[in-house]
């Protein structure tokens, strides 16, 4: 029988955004760091966050969700584990930080191991919508830019509400659909994004409250993230004899076509960018 875990692990893995899963080993050795160097975790954020504003969004989020050393928190489609590393860094608190694909995992547990947060932040490689971490374990689950790649909505919302503590709180940084989608949008965001199923903003209120949850915070960030997937693009471009001589053509031709994608996407607009909030009461 075939395991749908490996199977949606396999598919990501074709991401333009997340093949060359190592390329973050040339970007610290250009930062003047070795394969088994121990690292700081100010200069790793510089390169390991695949977000959008970097550090920035994950410090506007550790300010305006008041995490402190308390909080047990679930990253949920953690990656190379930037946003757990910086959060663990800045609070002391404890984070379970899932992520789908083997290779994203692998590294995200060497580099934090090498910032010494081993104690503050457990990896775990697997599929959320199957996993069990107990009833009500978690004060929060946080998410950027993960949910866009889950079709099934009702399920991921439903184990949210499942995992977190009477009182906890859901953050995630997402995609919504502003306006309807054309085709040719539909197979950009399958093909090269790999989001599917990306709810209009009355959807996605409506998902949340099906699967319980309270007090919901919909913040539109879409003229916000426009700006900066064009910068992003622009700056990427511009820096293309950086880029080569750092990695490789192939790794440049990659991101620089998915950043392209995303760039007409949000430009195109009918793709949105969302901040939401939600509580379980």
């Amino acid at each position: 029988m075939t395991d749908p875990a490996a199977e949606d692990a396999k598919r990501i893995k074709t991401m333009k955004l997340y093949s060359h899963v190592d390329r973050v080993y040339n970007e610290l050795k250009e930062l003047g760091y070795g394969l088994t160097d121990q690292l700081k975790v100010e200069d790793l954020s510089r390169v390991d966050q695949y977000h959008y504003f970097g550090t920035q969004a994950v410090q506007e989020a550790i300010d305006d969700l008041k995490i402190n050393s308390s909080f047990r928190i679930l990253d949920i489609g953690s990656g190379i584990g930037g946003p757990a590393r910086y959060i663990a860094q800045k609070t002391g608190c404890h984070i379970t930080a899932v992520e789908l694909q083997e290779d994203l995992n692998t590294v995200a547990t060497d580099l934090t191991k090498r910032c010494n947060l081993q104690d503050n932040i457990t990896h775990v490689c697997g599929d959320f919508l199957q996993a069990d971490y107990g009833s009500e374990s978690f004060d929060l689950i946080v998410s950027w830019l993960t949910y866009l790649h889950i079709p099934d909505k009702e399920k991921l919302f439903e184990n949210c509400w499942y995992h977190l503590k009477k009182g906890g709180k859901m953050f995630a940084a997402d995609f919504f659909e502003s306006q309807p989608f054309d085709s040719a949008e539909i197979e950009k965001l399958s093909s090269a994004v790999y989001a599917s199923d990306i709810p209009s903003k009355e959807r996605y209120i409506s998902l949340l409250e099906s699967a319980g949850f309270k007090h919901i915070k919909f913040v539109d960030e879409t003229e916000k993230w426009t700006d900066f997937v064009k910068s992003r693009h622009e700056e990427y471009v511009a820096n293309k004899t950086r880029h080569v001589r750092v990695h490789n053509e192939e790794v440049y031709a990659e991101q620089e076509y998915f950043f392209c994608v995303v760039r007409k996407l949000f430009g195109g607009g009918h793709l949105g960018g969302c901040n939401v909030t939600a509580d379980k009461v």
